[in-house]
This record gives C-alpha cells, structure tokens and sequence, in this order.
C-alpha cells in the first residue's frame, strides 16, 4: 500500500475519532456516539465495506493521542493471508448489500459472495449468512428521515463555518482584477475569525485566510464547510487532522445549513459593498485594510439578533476555554503541505516546478516532503512518523559547479 493510501486511510480514521477528541458529539455520552459509528457499514478508502468494533476506535483514538495523526497511519497485518469465516470485511459487505436493495434475499447475496470470491463453498455456508442477516436486524425506515432543525453552538470555536463569495472587480494599473472573499465565521459568537479579499480562489489562498483564523482566534473543534472542490482538497483534510479539527460538508444542494455564513455575505455586502466606491481602491491591501476596519469597528460591535450580545463580547466570554497554538514554529510546520516525490539520479526532487537539492542517501528512495508554497526558499523532509529529518534548498548550479569532484583516471 503506497503512502496517499496510508494518509486516506489515517484521515477517515480521524473523522471517526473526532468528535470524541473534541467531545462535540450529538449523542448524550461518548458510549452512545460509539453505539451510533460501529453500527453502520463505511466505504474505506483502499479497503472498501467495513465496519468497526468499539474496541477498535478506542485503539486508534490510543494511538492519535501518544503520537498524534501520523500513529493513525496503518500498519502492515501481521496476519495477512489467514482464512476466517465471515470476516468483518465480509460482514460489511453483507450489510451494504441488504441496505441498498432490503428486499434482497439471503440466497442471493451468498450467491454474489461466491461469485466475487469473498467467501469459499466449502468454508462458509447459506445458512451463516442468513444467521448473520438475521442480527442485523436492518431497519431502513430511519434512513430517510432527515434532521433539518436550525442547529447553534453552545461555545464559541465549537465549530466555525466557511465560505467564498464573489468580491468587487479591482481596476489596477489600468487591469480589471477580479476578486474572492474568504471568511471563517464561529457559528456560537458569530464573530468572523478572519476574512480576506484574494484575487485567485483556490486552495492556496483559502488555506492561507485559515492559518490566519486560527493564529488570531484558535483552533476550533470543528469546520463545516459546502462540497466545493476548493473545500475537498487533501491538504485541507491534512491540516484539519493535524490541529484536531473535524472537517465537516454541508448536504448538496442544502443553503440553509449554511446559513450564518450566507447571511454575514449579505450583510457586508448591504453595509459596506453597496455603497463603497471601488474607484478609489488602487491594491487588494487596501481593499482589505477597509473591509477589516467594517469588520471589527462595525460588525464585531454591534448586537447579533439572535445572540443578543456583540460578535466580540460573546467570543471573549470564553476565551478561557479555546485551544490556541502560540507557537509560531507550531503552527508553520501544521500548514505546510505534504507531498511524496521520489529522489532522481542527480539527488533532486521537483516541488511545484522547482528543483530542490537532496542529500545524496536519499537517491532512489520516495521522501515525505513538507514546504509552504508562497515561500519556496526551503522546504522539509520528514519521517513517516512525523519527525523533521532534513531542510532541503533549491538547487544552485553556479555554487554546486565550483564544488571540486573526485579526478578520474581515463587510462583505466
């Protein structure tokens, strides 16, 4: 199993344990939301159907907290190859088969598994598979119904919602520039932990307008976010396992789920935006001097309707119980983006079009590389465990041509 597996893997692990990190679960007590996540059947990444036993999450939730996201990453079996009957594999499988068609009988699906190669005749027979169908006991009258009350966090950076709106066109130096407005809004305080004009709305600057959220406001226990493909971008899902941040996504076609952060959009747009002249504004900088003095001379000082209480007052109240990374060091090397790259006869690798110098014991080999793309002057290698190993540096020919080499001798 190659390393993306191995992170996809540790990443769906990580949505499971979530909650029960940040203890933001719905259910009354953490043995209810472990009742509720090893009752269902999940599609793996690399693995396929399968379900949990509770005493595997309490396993991995052991493992992300004596060595954090990376003890997450799977291991190899040291019983691979070994032959069982009705393995959790086979169960799940079992289980997904019935709960997309529950009318389908028990002969049926023994007789996929045969044809699939999940079970042997001779090993596991009609009559197990429909003992197990049995305790299942698969009900799908609760599977339609859908939750839509109107949901609020108790404490404020419980959870932040995001999203990106279309800014004012710019005209600089005589260029039409077009711009994007990200926002990270906590769904408590409905303070906005930060927000950004861009000029490009992809995964760089939304990552950036993140970093700066939580420098200045913290960690929260929660993102919830639309299906833009912005939002899925694997090194966001990296980040968030990093900091211990549930990454959440709002039901296609579903706006009211976004609806803080859609009416803050409205809001700015009808105090501020309309009546701006954008004639005046000569750089994005200044745009968003501009839009930061709304923000918190305006916005974060007036009374929210449905809080009763200043954005800011509300956010302060519980400072005491926010998780902040003070760390400047901290914080850099959780933003860094992860690649794998293999090193080249010439002990290079390629990082977003640029060559970087590698120590020479690492040639052939595939290294975990770390760097921050709006500063490409340097970048890392890591461990597979997390550990920093080197600080690696664009290649410079002029200084590697006055570097002497060994003589050789022609006449051999």
């Amino acid at each position: 199993m190659d390393n993306d597996a191995k992170q996809k893997i540790a990443y769906f692990k990580f949505s499971l344990i979530a909650p029960l990190i940040n203890e933001n679960y719905t259910q009354e007590t953490a043995k209810e939301y472990m009742e509720v996540i090893t009752s269902k059947v999940y599609d793996v990444p690399s693995l396929g159907k399968r379900e949990f036993s509770p005493n595997t999450i309490k396993t991995w939730l052991y493992c992300y907290r004596k060595y954090g996201f990376e003890g997450l990453y799977p291991k190899s079996r040291c019983d691979k190859g070994a032959s069982r009957v009705l393995t959790d594999d086979v169960k799940a499988y079992i289980k997904n088969l019935k709960l997309d068609n529950p009318r389908r009988s028990a002969k049926s699906i023994y007789q996929e598994l045969l044809v699939k190669k999940f079970i042997e005749l001779d090993k596991v027979s009609l009559s197990t598979v429909q003992r197990y169908l049995r305790k299942t006991k698969i009900s799908t009258s609760a599977l339609n119904t859908k939750d839509r009350r109107a949901f609020e966090m108790e404490y404020p950076n419980d959870c932040w919602q995001s999203d990106i709106s279309m800014g004012p066109y710019l005209v600089i130096n005589d260029k039409k520039i077009k711009t994007y407005l990200i926002a990270f809004l906590d769904d408590s305080s409905r303070l906005i932990t930060h927000a950004e004009f861009y000029d490009t709305d992809n995964v760089i600057s939304l990552i950036d307008a993140f970093k700066k959220a939580i420098s200045k406001r913290g960690v929260p226990k929660k993102l919830f976010v639309d299906n833009g493909k912005v939002f899925q971008s694997e090194q966001l899902h990296l980040i968030c396992a990093s900091l211990g941040t549930s990454l959440c996504y709002a039901e296609p076609y579903s706006p009211e789920s976004k609806g803080k952060i859609e009416r803050f959009f409205r809001t700015l747009k009808d105090q501020w935006m309309y009546g701006f002249d954008w004639q005046k504004i000569s750089s994005i900088d200044e745009l968003n001097e501009n839009l930061n003095k709304y923000i918190e001379g305006i916005y974060h000082q007036t009374v929210h309707s449905s809080t009763n209480m200043k954005p800011i007052e509300k956010f302060i109240k519980y400072t005491d119980t926010m998780k902040f990374i003070n760390s400047k060091e901290e914080l850099d090397n959780i933003f860094l983006y992860r690649v794998k790259r293999h090193v080249i006869k010439d002990a290079t690798v390629s990082i977003e079009k640029i060559k970087f110098e590698v120590p020479m014991q690492y040639i052939g080999d595939y290294v975990n590389i770390r760097y921050y793309p709006k500063s490409l002057d340097k970048a890392y290698i890591f461990s597979e465990d997390g550990k920093l190993l080197q600080t690696i540096h664009p290649v410079n020919k002029i200084d590697n041509s006055k570097i002497r080499r060994k003589e050789i001798d022609f006449s051999l």
